[in-house]
């Protein structure tokens, strides 16, 4: 995320209020000082060009303000004398103490303790021969009193609006990642959703379809099989029904507890495909983990390949199911073409976003005249040890 303040180029409103900002002070502080003298005049005219360049360079805005340093060193009798001048030095070390640049802001707190402590010695060792001891060390202190006022005054200002500034944009920050991860988690409840209807809306419609046609030819000449294919038919919408409703309580109801497939669901999808017509080959290995990931990929892949099967494939040849738990689950679903696709529809990418989600992956193409669907999953707990045992081993 970009920060709002950078230091970057200074906008023209704010050149602009620099300038007139410091030309006012050169005018009316130069003619209040041209009265006393002309090098004092030099010193605010040195503290107005900072002022002015304090946002366009920072470098220049320093060589200004030492050189009207050096000026006011040269001659410690102009000290008091350029009081209400040495007020600009505040607005310079504000703009280093405000400064994103941590060795930008050490270099104006440096420079601000050595100025006070250098004024603390030059101030009584300049003073006249015949002030006492005690008269030069009061001068002393109570002008590097003044100084360390408006430098490090100007310097802790500029530094507690960094720390605002910087107090707000992690502020920002927590809110644009809050909002990001709601945007986020939002999109893979649509993503689910959709694909969750594309499992349900298919695989139904295409054993009603399969059912209403089979019932239609039997309906004279065989009235069993027609009392059996409507059956399929009442059986199916049912199921279709509750699923349908167990997303929508999911859209309304973000806590609402989510309803995944069980193991045993597995046999009454294979039963229904098998009443369309289908002659499934099914063979199983190994026990199933006690996985709702697994038990819910597992059966929407299974789906989804039988209902392309059913739609796709030759309904005269065997379509062979080979389930395998021994380790997470494989799946390889093969039957033989007969009304080809391309392989590119949605039931296929469905299948290997679902794939992937588990951290598996699915292969489906075609292997002379039959079509395979191959897809591995890990079993998940399985996956999470492996991080400690690297971890322990480490």
């Amino acid at each position: 995320m970009q920060r709002i303040w950078e230091q970057n180029r200074p906008t023209r409103r704010q050149v602009v209020f620099d300038v007139v900002g410091g030309t006012a002070f050169a005018v009316l502080i130069g003619l209040l000082y041209s009265t006393v003298g002309w090098g004092q005049v030099v010193v605010v005219l040195l503290l107005a060009v900072a002022l002015c360049v304090r946002r366009i360079s920072v470098p220049l805005m320093v060589a200004f303000g030492l050189a009207a340093a050096a000026v006011q060193f040269a001659r410690p009798d102009w000290y008091l004398g350029l009081a209400v001048a040495d007020v600009a030095y505040a607005a310079v070390f504000y703009v280093l103490g405000a400064h994103t640049r941590a060795p930008v802001r050490r270099f104006g707190l440096i420079a601000a303790a050595l100025g006070c402590g250098a004024l603390l010695i030059w101030v009584p060792l300049l003073a006249e021969s015949g002030e006492s001891l005690e008269r030069r060390a009061f001068a002393g202190v109570a002008i590097t009193a003044m100084a360390a006022l408006v430098c490090f005054g100007g310097w802790v200002g500029g530094y507690l609006r960094l720390q605002r500034r910087q107090a707000f944009q992690s502020e920002l920050e927590r809110v644009e990642q809050r909002r990001l991860a709601e945007s986020y988690e939002h999109e893979l409840q649509r993503t689910r959703v959709a694909a969750d209807m594309h499992d349900i809306v298919a695989h139904s419609w295409a054993v009603v379809a399969a059912q209403a046609d089979g019932a239609r030819y039997s309906l004279r000449n065989n009235p069993d099989a027609t009392e059996q294919a409507l059956e399929v038919i009442a059986e199916t919408a049912r199921s279709t029904i509750a699923d349908l409703r167990t997303i929508l309580a999911e859209l309304r109801d973000n806590d609402a507890e989510q309803s995944t497939p069980g193991y045993e669901q597995h046999d009454r999808l294979l039963q229904r495909m098998r009443l369309t017509g289908m002659d499934i080959r099914d063979d199983r290995v190994g026990e199933p983990p006690q996985s709702s990931l697994i038990a819910l990929t597992a059966y929407r892949l299974l789906s989804e390949a039988l209902t392309n099967a059913l739609k796709h494939g030759d309904l005269d040849r065997p379509v062979h199911v080979t389930q395998d738990w021994t380790d997470g689950y494989r799946l390889r679903v093969t039957n033989t073409i007969g009304t080809p696709g391309d392989g590119t529809g949605h039931g296929i990418v469905g299948m290997m976003e679902r794939a992937a989600i588990a951290g598996g992956h699915l292969e489906s193409q075609r292997d002379g005249a039959d079509w395979v669907v191959t897809a591995v999953i890990p079993n998940p707990q399985r996956s999470e040890a492996n991080p400690e045992q690297e971890s322990a081993t480490t």
